[in-house]
């Protein structure tokens, strides 16, 4: 009997072509297996990695790179060490010994660089360069006889620009940005300079009974000549195809190609009803004044909106979203506020549920009010995925991420924003409040003096860069902003006051921050005071009985500023209280 071949490779006599024997190496050694187990554990692994800790837990993205990076290295050390292992003649150099630790050492090295970079914003969704065409809409000068246009001619002005920021080839700073130059004489190229964009659309409006005058001009910014001008003399009735008109005048010019569902959406009317329509520019008027004022003039022209178009979805949302921040600024109670805005919402999304500022409204409801944070994350994502220049919902998303303590994506949405609408004071007070909430006190400072210097009058800021300053032991100067906000809001607004009271009290003013605190508890028998406010200012005074009651009173109502809890500093002091914990508890905060 012939010996048995065993281990060893088939002879060439019995006509083993040399890829028969690689082969016949492959199985032996079990390289096949391996790949066939890494790619299968691998992929199930990245799933695993992608869809549990990135999606549900948020973990960075660039968890799944540091993944599939150790996947990559262990494979590789595998196959080497079985290619080479698995020799059968004595040899005097083993290849594995020196390959595998190389291996090893490069994809550690890879992992660290990753690991360092982690939390390093990733590139902006809109960089410049991107962009070929872009464009601002100045607001429209009112040129009427009795000069009472001037809600018409912003919400012209706004309509236009949202129907151009539809087109994804053309770069629309915000209603922000551009309505900084309203009334101001500037030269062209410096408004051009300052908002980046290589054209200007500027135009006026005289409006008498239902005649109206248009006019539009479009600005070449690098000499100032006109490349187009167009006056429309109609009626009122005719506004939404004057709109339509100006729009699609503008892309012609710019030799803009527009994609499929483009031209649509530019020309998509929110309502058919003229009388509803101006209405709704009389609401939005207002509501952009963010006073208790300004809100309920807002509620009435939205309501009689309604009452002329009981299908105008946006009238829906106008009224939700001004409930929603009288909710923020403390104008109502978070049990209010919800009561109020959610059947609003509910009702535009039923009319439309491809509304984007429904959805950006729903998400503030469900994160902000209800405190159902999965639920938020989704409405914030569908809004965007339905309109990613949404500027509103990249500002109020990236609130969200900073409340729940995603900083790195809290600032990657707030730039977007800010490169949606450069001169925004909301969206350069938010990005310093983030910064503020992640401990990068000095970024918050340079962020908060931004929209200080465009609008000195402009209070918001002040009250956080007052926390900032506080933050740094810097009371003279946070006492100094607080004075300053509450001398602006003419003593009107109990959360500058609040805020006034914690200052004084972590300062070391106890007396003075005691009366203002006494003071805002009588102010809670008539008129709404946060009772978390309330709870923070006793806290810092060291009264921990009167601070766990407001605070209760505050988990039992569902204050807004509970979202807060787990994140940033403005409330370490409350979350030093045993009770606290207790309380929280009832929130079922994830």
């Amino acid at each position: 009997m012939s010996p048995s071949n065993g281990g060893a490779a088939p002879s060439s006599d019995k006509g083993k072509s040399s890829l028969g024997a690689f082969l016949w190496k492959l199985r032996k050694r079990r390289i096949i297996e391996t790949l066939a187990a890494f790619i299968g554990g691998g992929w199930l692994l990245l799933e695993f990695v992608h869809w549990l800790l990135v999606d549900h837990y948020h973990f960075p993205e660039k968890s799944i790179d540091i993944t599939f990076v150790t996947i990559l290295g262990a494979l590789l050390c595998t196959l080497i060490w079985r290619w080479f292992s698995g020799r059968e003649k004595p040899r005097k150099l083993k290849p594995e010994l020196f390959l595998v630790p190389l291996v090893l050492l490069i994809t550690l090295g890879l992992d660290l660089n990753l690991l360092v970079h982690l939390k390093e914003p990733e590139s902006e969704t809109f960089p410049a360069a991107k962009w070929k065409n872009s464009i601002a809409v100045l607001p429209f000068i009112d040129m009427s006889p009795q000069k009472d246009q001037e809600y018409f001619c912003d919400g012209l002005t706004e309509e236009l620009i949202n129907r151009l920021s539809n087109v994804r080839e053309l770069r629309v700073p915000a209603r922000t940005s551009t309505f900084f130059f309203k009334g101001k004489e500037q030269d062209i190229r410096e408004i051009g300079r300052k908002l980046d964009v290589n054209t200007v659309l500027e135009g006026s409006v005289r409006r008498a009974g239902n005649e109206l005058r248009i006019t539009a001009q479009l600005i070449n910014i690098a000499d100032g000549y006109h490349l187009w001008s167009q006056t429309y003399d109609r009626e009122l009735q005719d506004i939404f195809a004057i709109q339509d008109e100006i729009a699609l005048a503008i892309a012609d010019r710019l030799e803009i190609s527009l994609l499929s569902g483009e031209k649509g959406r530019m020309t998509k009317h929110p309502t058919e009803n003229k009388e509803a329509y101006d209405l709704y520019l009389k609401g939005r008027y207002f509501w952009y004044q963010r006073t208790s004022e300004g809100f309920a003039k807002s509620l009435e022209y939205y309501q009689k909106a309604l009452e002329k178009d009981p299908s105008y979805a946006l009238a829906y949302v106008g009224i939700a979203d001004t409930y929603l921040q009288m909710g923020w600024y403390d104008v109502i109670s978070s049990d209010l506020t919800r009561q109020k805005a959610r059947p609003f919402i509910e009702k535009a999304l039923h009319i439309d549920d491809h509304l984007a500022a429904a959805h950006s409204s729903a998400a503030i409801l469900l994160g902000d009010f209800e405190f159902d944070f999965d639920g938020a994350e989704k409405e914030y994502r569908k809004a965007l995925a339905l309109d990613p220049g949404y500027l509103h919902a990249h500002h109020w998303y990236s609130l969200f991420l900073s409340s729940q303590g995603r900083y790195t994506e809290a600032i990657q949405e707030i730039q977007k924003a800010l490169s949606l609408d450069p001169l925004s004071l909301l969206a350069h007070t938010a990005s310093g409040g983030i910064y503020y909430d992640s401990g990068q006190y000095d970024l918050a400072i340079e962020a908060l003096k931004k929209p200080l210097e465009l609008a000195p009058n402009f209070y918001v800021p002040r009250i956080w860069l007052a926390l900032v300053y506080a933050q740094k032991q810097m009371y003279a100067d946070a006492i100094r902003e607080l004075e300053r906000a509450e001398e602006q809001t003419l003593g009107k607004s109990t959360l500058v006051t609040a805020f006034r009271g914690r200052i004084y009290a972590v300062s070391g003013k106890k007396e003075e921050a005691e009366a203002i605190i006494n003071n805002l508890v009588q102010k809670s028998k008539e008129i709404y005071v946060s009772p978390w406010m309330i709870a923070v200012a006793f806290a810092e005074l060291g009264k921990v009985p009167e601070a766990s009651e407001w605070l209760e009173s505050a988990v039992q109502t569902k204050d807004h500023w509970l979202v807060y809890v787990k994140t940033g500093p403005m409330f370490d002091i409350l979350r030093k209280i045993p009770r606290a914990q207790e309380l929280l508890k009832k929130i079922r905060f994830r």
